[in-house]
């Protein structure tokens, strides 16, 4: 056939010149491989595969990508298990050390009431003395903190006037109408029924959604206010508010101010708080103030060392509702700490020292995790 047939070879292309249709591609056999363009589409022979190498090439980046945050995000999870499980033992230690606080703070207690040191003695950290507040104990694993307050450094709630009472409230920043109403009806809570006819507190109680009596009985625990007209969880727990210049103030709970257990309408200086001292005939916020800040320097031995530390006692205030004795109940507050580590933990207990119990004491009330901050050094 006479169709002049040759090679073209332009841009490594190879073809059949045909006078009718012109230019035809072909392909190319030699040695196993293939050269030429398809016939019809134009695309080089060969690109379908490169497009295919190039989806995959990208489906292996997305791929490596995905993989990697995968085992990034597990190697944070992982990480936060880990201090989760740490957080959770150091919290398990923190405890045992709070209790191992108490129980060393008992035997300090009672060593010191057995075997007085001498006046010149040296003072360890972990002795007690009377007036003496806080106590630091190296355990194994740990340390602790032990604040002890004898519960004649609060106001009993069965023996506290009406008009003492109301005082308290308004320094703990009740409204004065409100501090009157709360301690009239904490009176009449605590008080016997004056006849078989209902008070109207009495009748409010009767009257609630859930309705239920009032006590007319001595308080045997401090959580038996709360059930009473007027009292509530944040006066009660305690609570930090902010006051109107921005700045943050911490009012204590009612456990540290008030005891069911009778004082005599005694106070010890030595453990009193200030909102305390502020109730007392006579007293008022300055002397209270300097009383706290005098015995922050040195506890007081004697009234002498009070009258000469705060002068103003003797002229404004006076000594009558003061005592120096402590115990024999405490309220000691402990706080166990892991070293290196941010968790703490805190246990209160109610201790009676007493020689007459079989081991010296006897625990007349326990509260497992008492608030963090609640006490403060």
């Amino acid at each position: 056939m006479k169709n002049n047939c040759k090679f073209q070879i332009s841009n490594l292309r190879f073809g059949i010149r045909n006078p009718n249709s012109g230019f035809a591609p072909c392909v190319l056999r030699h040695g196993g491989h293939r050269f030429g363009r398809a016939p019809e589409s134009g695309v080089p022979l060969g690109s379908g595969k490169r497009d295919q190498r190039g989806v995959a090439l990208l489906f292996v980046l997305w791929l490596t990508v995905a993989l990697s945050l995968i085992a990034m995000a597990t190697a944070q999870m992982v990480r936060t298990e880990v201090a989760a499980v740490g957080n959770q033992i150091d919290w398990q230690r923190s405890y045992y050390l709070a209790r191992g606080g108490i129980d060393a703070a008992i035997y300090s207690i009672v060593h010191s009431a057995q075997a007085p040191p001498a006046p010149d003695a040296p003072v360890l950290p972990s002795d007690f003395l009377p007036g003496k507040r806080w106590l630091q104990f190296d355990l194994p694993g740990g340390s602790c903190t032990v604040e002890i307050v004898p519960e004649n450094g609060k106001l009993s709630i069965n023996q506290i006037p009406p008009e003492q009472l109301a005082t308290l409230f308004v320094s703990l920043s009740i409204q004065p109408e409100n501090s009157v109403q709360l301690a009239a009806a904490i009176a009449e809570w605590r008080s016997p029924r004056a006849s078989e006819v209902d008070s109207v507190l009495d009748l409010q109680y009767a009257n609630l959604p859930e309705p239920y009596l009032a006590r007319h009985a001595p308080l045997d625990y401090l959580e038996e206010l709360l059930p009473v007209m007027g009292m509530s969880r944040s006066l009660f727990f305690g609570r930090t508010e902010r006051s109107p210049e921005g700045q943050w103030q911490k009012w204590p709970p009612l456990a540290d101010l008030l005891t069911t257990l009778e004082t005599g309408n005694s106070v010890n200086p030595n453990y009193a708080a200030t909102e305390v001292l502020e109730t007392l005939p006579g007293w008022d916020g300055a002397t209270a103030a300097a009383v706290v800040a005098a015995r922050a320097v040195a506890p007081f031995r004697s009234m002498d060392d009070l009258l000469q530390a705060v002068p103003q006692v003797s002229t404004l205030a006076g000594t009558a509702s003061l005592t120096l004795q402590a115990g024999p109940v405490y309220t000691l507050t402990a706080t166990g700490s892991v070293p290196g580590s941010p968790v703490r933990r805190s246990v209160r207990a109610l201790i009676l020292v007493d020689s007459r119990e079989p081991l010296y004491h006897r625990v007349l009330g326990w509260w497992d995790d008492w608030p963090i901050g609640a006490n403060s050094q």
